[in-house]
């Protein structure tokens, strides 16, 4: 199945209808080619959103009717300007299709582009350097090998050592997480922001952990976080994701530091891995 294949299949995987044999070569297909992956992601999450934010009710045949007549109207009534564009669109018949098209496409992006409510709207972790976007996309590319820990141990100790040496010019905390098979760890350099990135492996589970200055993170012009997120950590020092559908985030404040998890565990399990009760994390 090539690319075109795989659009014109989009649809019918999502739902859970492709054929078997169709099925493996779409899913084959996108193993091997990111752009593909990213576009039926992309198709997915807007559908999700629909069924989230749209209720779709069928237009009364007399509404139809009048916006009809009312369009053919103003354009006959308007002189021979408008006939000539309406000439170049090929006749009413194609126009109104396009208009109603373009209503369609506006409402759904005001829908699912303004969340619905106040919490929502709070919530929401949509702009280019929120850091909860941000921690989300380099899972991602964790999960699919793409982005690959600079050091691995099976000791805490050995991370801590490579982030000492580090470009980092603070303290990295190292949560101490029990039943790990290996931890990793990285540096980076976000906007101008430095970050680490911690990286855990529990048997088919991931945890990946980002960190930076609290300072660079709510204060910063660089990066950003929800406004739930802030008034979250200003008020206890944690905060939970009530959004994303896909995977658990937590983030805490402590030290200086703020800090993402983003993990493919429970939302309930990841805060026990996490929290000081169960773990005392160390510093670097």
């Amino acid at each position: 199945m090539d690319c075109d294949g795989v659009r014109q299949h989009a649809g019918g995987a999502i739902d859970g209808v492709l054929a078997k044999d169709a099925e493996y070569e779409f899913r084959s297909h996108l193993e091997r080619c990111r752009p593909c992956r990213d576009d039926v992601m992309l198709e997915q999450l807007s559908k999700k959103l629909v069924q989230r934010h749209v209720s779709w009710i069928s237009t009364p045949p007399s509404i139809q009717t009048f916006v009809v007549a009312s369009l053919h109207q103003e354009y006959k009534s308007d002189g021979s300007r408008n006939n000539s564009w309406f000439a170049r669109a090929t006749r009413l018949r194609v126009l109104v299709p396009a208009l109603t098209g373009g209503a369609v496409a506006a409402a759904f992006f005001l829908m699912v582009g303004i969340p619905s409510d106040r919490s929502s709207l709070l919530s929401a972790h949509t702009a280019e350097n929120d850091i909860i976007r941000q921690s989300f996309e380099t899972f991602a590319l964790l999960k699919t090998g793409q982005f690959v820990p600079a050091t691995v141990s099976s000791v805490p100790e050995s991370v801590g050592g490579f982030f000492q040496k580090s470009f980092l010019q603070f303290g990295v905390q190292i949560p101490k997480i029990r039943g790990y098979n290996w931890y990793g760890g990285s540096a980076s350099d976000n906007r101008g922001v430095k970050q680490a990135h911690l990286v855990y492996k529990l048997g088919e589970e991931w945890v990946y952990v980002c960190e930076m200055n609290s300072s660079d993170a709510l204060n910063g012009p660089r990066l950003s976080l929800p406004p739930a997120a802030k008034a979250a950590l200003a008020r206890s020092g944690w905060y939970t994701d009530p959004l994303h559908p896909n995977c658990n985030v937590v983030v805490w404040k402590k030290d200086g530091l703020v800090c993402v998890a983003v993990s493919t565990v429970g939302k309930q399990q990841l805060l026990a891995l996490l929290t000081p009760s169960t773990n005392l994390p160390q510093q670097f």
